[in-house]
């Protein structure tokens, strides 16, 4: 269900407003003292989410609204907005990182589990994504093991550092450590100590951060030119060196719905554009050191020829760059089997949607024309450009 943006159908509307008023009901009873209705109450409203009431180290009171699921967030988000100004505690969007000792503690109590022994590895995967693994003396690599490992990566990080940079979390088997070691400070580590995670993980974002272009894409010279290389554009592809060209199997059932009959794109976001398509966490946080959210238009397109599918796309491409040029960009290009794209980075996403749907109205696009969300908290989400018009249903 989308609850953020686009047109909502009469249904949606109504919907909408019920969990509104549900969730004003469950922070009235969390002002009132009465912590276990307001979690039931949530966990009501969508099985999705959790509230958590948990006393701070410093006796402070934090209530935490947590998505289960990437794509209940702006749920989430939606809902905390509805508590009122004097709760009695601190809100929070997601659980915060909590101290090792603690991290240990409720996974020893939830999977009757030692992992304080544990050492780790991390590296980066595809799309700037971390993959840690937890070394476990002894261990079996059970799926008890694994839940185990991926509930103290994510307590000891927090919800929103955990959902934004670690695409997955493995227990694996390592030997019970000997009494006495000899140790050779100068030998490098293999692994880290369960203590070093969170600096481990924040370093490493950092680092990729630091790596991305400084300046937005929308002050990027190339930004101004139209890209019309081969059959997705032309001899504009020089002022574009740094473009990538990827072919892609559409799904069997594809429907034009998140890019599922992609067959061929042009892009200067490949490991967005990978990331996406493998179906991996997709955040635009991760892709962007100034804080640009990445969307793509996608129409039907019913044109007979494939220089009249071109044609068209590239008139809409132009017209899309002019309407956001100044804190916008686009980023890629694609073809589908029915189905055209058009990428596109915003440095403020609220004005460059508005910008976009006027600009594609104007331009009279197909009647099933939608702008999408490269990030998979947004996955539910979508704009139509005409009101009649569903990318999906319910």
């Amino acid at each position: 269900m989308r609850v953020r943006y686009g047109q909502l159908s009469v249904q949606e509307a109504f919907e909408k407003e019920r969990l509104l008023e549900r969730a004003r009901v469950a922070w009235h009873c969390l002002r009132d003292g009465d912590d276990a209705r307001a979690c039931q109450m949530m966990e009501q409203i969508d099985a999705r989410l959790q509230l958590t009431v948990r006393q701070g180290t410093q006796g402070a009171t934090y209530a935490e609204l947590t998505a289960l699921e990437v794509n209940a967030w702006p749920l989430a988000e939606l809902l905390l907005e509805q508590a009122p100004p004097a709760v009695g505690c601190a809100l929070a969007l997601g659980r915060m990182a909590v101290p090792l000792a603690e991290a240990l503690a409720e996974v020893r109590a939830s999977h009757e589990l030692e992992l304080d022994g544990a050492s780790l590895r991390a590296g980066f995967g595809r799309g700037h994504l971390l993959e840690v693994t937890l070394l476990v003396p002894g261990g079996s690599g059970s799926e008890i093991e694994q839940n185990a490992a991926e509930n103290l990566v994510r307590a000891v990080l927090g919800d929103r550092l955990f959902e934004t940079w670690i695409g997955a979390v493995h227990a694996t088997p390592a030997p019970r450590r000997a009494s006495l070691r000899v140790l050779d400070v100068n030998a490098p580590r293999a692994t880290l100590q369960l203590h070093e995670l969170f600096d481990t993980v924040s370093a490493a974002a950092l680092g990729v951060l630091q790596g991305l272009p400084e300046q937005a894409r929308a002050d990027a010279p190339v930004a101004r030119a139209v890209h019309t290389a081969g059959n997705v554009g032309s001899a504009d592809d020089e002022a574009r060196g740094d473009w990538t060209l990827l072919e892609t199997e559409p799904l069997a059932d594809a429907r034009g719905v998140r890019k599922d009959d992609l067959v061929l794109a042009s892009t200067c976001m490949p490991e967005l554009l990978r990331c996406y398509l493998d179906g991996s966490p997709c955040a635009s946080r991760r892709f962007s050191r100034v804080g640009e959210r990445f969307v793509f238009v996608s129409y039907e397109d019913d044109a007979r020829t494939m220089q009249a599918r071109v044609a068209r796309r590239t008139m809409l491409e132009a017209a899309l760059a002019e309407a956001v040029e100044g804190f916008g960009a686009v980023t890629g290009v694609g073809l589908g089997v029915k189905t055209t794209y058009v990428d596109l980075a915003l440095c403020n996403l609220e004005t460059g949607l508005t910008r976009l749907v006027s600009k594609l109205k104007a331009e009279d696009a197909p009647a099933r024309t939608f702008i999408q969300f490269f990030d998979s908290e947004l996955a539910d989400e979508w704009l139509s450009i005409w009101p009649d018009s569903r990318l999906t249903e319910g």
